[in-house]
C-alpha cells in the first residue's frame, strides 16, 4: 500500500467519523425533543384523567379501573 493510498484511506475514515458524529448529534437532539413531547403528553393525560373524576373525587362509571396484578 502506498503512502498516498494510506493518506486517502485515513481521510475517508476521518470524514466517516465526522459524518457519524453529526448524525449522533442530530439523533440526540431528536431524542431530547421527543422526550419533551412525551413529558407534555403525560402532563396533558394527567389533566384529562383529573377532569374525568366526578366532584367527589371518584372515578366516573365509564372510566376503566387501572389494572392491578394479583398478589
Amino acid at each position: 500500500m502506498t503512502m498516498q493510498q494510506l493518506m486517502s484511506m485515513m481521510q475517508g475514515l476521518q470524514e466517516a467519523i465526522a459524518a457519524s458524529k453529526a448524525e449522533q448529534d442530530r439523533l440526540q437532539e431528536d431524542l431530547a425533543a421527543s422526550q419533551a413531547r412525551n413529558e407534555e403528553l403525560h402532563r396533558i393525560n394527567e389533566e384529562l384523567r383529573r377532569g374525568l373524576r366526578n366532584p367527589a373525587g371518584q372515578r366516573d362509571v365509564d372510566e376503566a379501573e387501572p389494572f392491578t396484578p394479583p398478589r
